[in-house]
């Protein structure tokens, strides 16, 4: 096994969630593991039949084990089989395994041992079933499969599991779906297709796929979606603009006007644009936006301003973050505004 491979898996047992001890599981993969006399083939086979037994209980078990007897003799062997058993990938998943942002980065760092990392997430996620379209809803699992493939890099051999889960019934799924297909495809005329979705989530997702685009026909798919009646798809089309370089449009007479919407939750995402975009003509604006009766737009406008001067004391950094900040994963209003609801 590659020493990066096995670096990764030492990390994994150490932040592994485990539960209680199980008594007739640990004495025996116990004993396995402390074999030093068994043949390499005869470990495996005997480990072999108790993961083919309950994968879920042996793993549990296996990160107990390695927790306080990582250097048995038979380490060595359990970790082969286990890499090579889809029940490792499977507690990527689970929320009862691993917490949600430990599962990402060890995805990210899994990604580079196994290409295909995101399309078995999502077969796993959402297993295949008859009338997957209508059947698709938004498991626990399948909601952490999402979240976490949306956090690797984008490639365009996921694309077939994204055109069904686009098709889903959960609206959730959808967003989820077509912020990841946006980003896989770079693709702005599909983009475009998408702007006449009826779910706000899914226009406004869409548009923020196209965020690192290099294509040169991004801006007018940008543009499309700065005249949409959302606030959500307007401000995802204002930053789009804003990280092509577009200048064809006033970002600033279009964010100003945002802050004025009676909805506390457009001026909030104005703000947080504004924000992102870190240039100092947004300064009076927003100190405006100090004095808003909202808390979720006054401390979104604080954000804003202090980023702002923040990139004014780095002397020419540049103000386009290395990875846009979306803003419809930042859902808790007591944080930032969404661009989306739930999902």
């Amino acid at each position: 096994m590659d020493t990066t491979v096995q670096e990764l898996l030492v990390d994994f047992w150490h932040e592994a969630i485990v539960s209680a001890a199980d008594p007739e599981v640990d004495p025996c993969l116990q004993r396995l593991v402390d074999d030093g006399v068994s043949s390499s083939a005869v470990l495996k086979r005997d480990m072999r039949r108790m993961l083919e037994k309950d994968p879920r209980g042996f793993l549990q078990s296996a990160c107990r084990i390695l927790k306080v007897r990582s250097g048995r003799p038979g380490v060595a062997a359990m970790l082969d089989l286990l890499w090579a058993s889809p029940v490792l990938l499977g507690s990527l998943i689970d929320p009862a395994m691993l917490p949600l942002p430990t599962a990402i980065a060890f995805a990210r760092r899994w990604v580079a041992f196994d290409p295909m990392l995101d399309i078995k997430l999502l077969a796993i996620g959402f297993p295949s079933r008859e009338n997957d379209e209508e059947s698709v809803a938004e498991s626990v699992e399948s909601k952490r499969a999402l979240e976490i493939v949306a956090k690797l890099p984008p490639n365009r051999h996921v694309l077939q599991p994204l055109a069904k889960l686009l098709r889903s019934a959960d609206p959730n799924v959808r967003s989820k779906a077509a912020l990841m297909y946006a980003r896989a495809s770079d693709n702005p005329e599909w983009v475009s297709k998408m702007l006449g979705d009826p779910d706000v989530r899914v226009r406004a997702n869409a548009v923020e796929g196209l965020w690192e685009t290099k294509i040169a026909g991004a801006g007018a798919v940008f543009k499309e979606a700065a005249l949409d009646p959302d606030h959500r798809v307007q401000v995802n089309a204002l930053l789009g603009l804003h990280y092509v370089g577009d200048t064809s449009v006033d970002l600033r007479a279009g964010l100003e006007k945002i802050t004025r919407a009676p909805d506390p939750v457009a001026r909030a995402a104005a703000a947080f644009a504004m924000g992102r975009i870190m240039d100092a003509i947004y300064v009076p604006v927003l100190e405006g936006l100090l004095k808003d009766e909202e808390q979720q737009v006054r401390r979104q406008a604080l954000q804003a301003l202090i980023s702002i001067r923040r990139r004014g004391r780095r002397d020419g950094a540049s103000p386009q973050p290395a990875e846009p900040l979306p803003v419809s994963e930042l859902a808790v209003p007591s944080e930032i505004p969404p661009t989306e609801t739930a999902g």
